[in-house]
């Protein structure tokens, strides 16, 4: 799988192509929060130790806690919190895909 981004705010210009290399499935009931599986997916890939995964700081990329909040946060008013959609970020190298459905999916331009 492949995508093209064309907004101009990636650190690799326009028009990046992206592929798909690795992906992990979130989930909120898990023992791992969203951050341990982002940084697992990255490590696998990278055939590395998610400890070695140090740079850059994954929360001066995305905020996190809002992330996990808006996706898959606890319940308002007695009921879930449920959104439906995506959000992407660039961490280093890779471009991350969070799904709604607990879907994260890493991509690279190389």
């Amino acid at each position: 799988m492949t995508k093209t981004t064309d907004d101009g705010d990636s650190e690799l210009g326009e028009n990046t192509t992206w592929n798909l290399v690795t992906q992990a499935n979130y989930d909120r009931d898990g023992d791992h929060d969203l951050t341990t599986t982002i940084i697992a997916a990255i490590a696998d890939h990278e055939d590395v130790s998610p400890t070695e995964i140090t740079q850059p700081v994954l929360y001066d990329c995305v905020d996190i806690a809002a992330l996990e909040d808006a996706f898959f946060g606890p319940k308002a008013r007695g009921e879930k919190r449920d959104s439906i959609g995506t959000a992407e970020f660039q961490y280093g190298e890779y471009r991350v895909e969070v799904a709604s459905s607990g879907w994260v999916s890493i991509y690279s331009s190389q």
